[in-house]
């Protein structure tokens, strides 16, 4: 909370009309001089596939976010969140080619950025 009151990460909830909550999204690592920021999210396993953590990054792009560049990451085997990125404009920067192993399989980080169209 202390990175949110000093402007250095945004962190969000996602909720329906009913006040559960679906998911959530952040913003960190903000720099306000070279207005960029690195983007998270998670959406809650029995919501997935329901278009939720698409239309929420959809949401927050579309607000005032002052920021020329938000750069992503996921892994090589969330298809999920590459999707998700990339429908909302993100485009693939570079997959590491650094591989590690995670609940049983091999993996790399797949790197992603989105670029302000009025910068």
């Amino acid at each position: 909370m202390k990175e949110q009151e000093e402007d250095f990460a945004n962190f969000y909830l996602i909720k329906n009309d009913t006040g559960d909550i679906l998911g959530r999204i952040n913003l960190v690592d903000i720099d306000r001089i070279n207005r960029t920021a690195e983007i998270g999210f998670r959406i809650g396993t029995k919501y997935g596939g329901q278009g939720i953590g698409s239309r929420a990054l959809e949401i927050l792009l579309d607000t005032d976010l002052r920021l020329r560049q938000i750069h992503g990451k996921t892994t090589t085997v969330n298809g999920a969140s590459q999707k998700i990125l990339t429908k909302n404009g993100f485009q693939e920067v570079r997959v590491g080619a650094e591989t590690f192993e995670m609940n049983g399989q091999d993996m790399s980080f797949v790197y992603y950025l989105w670029e302000s169209r009025t910068k």
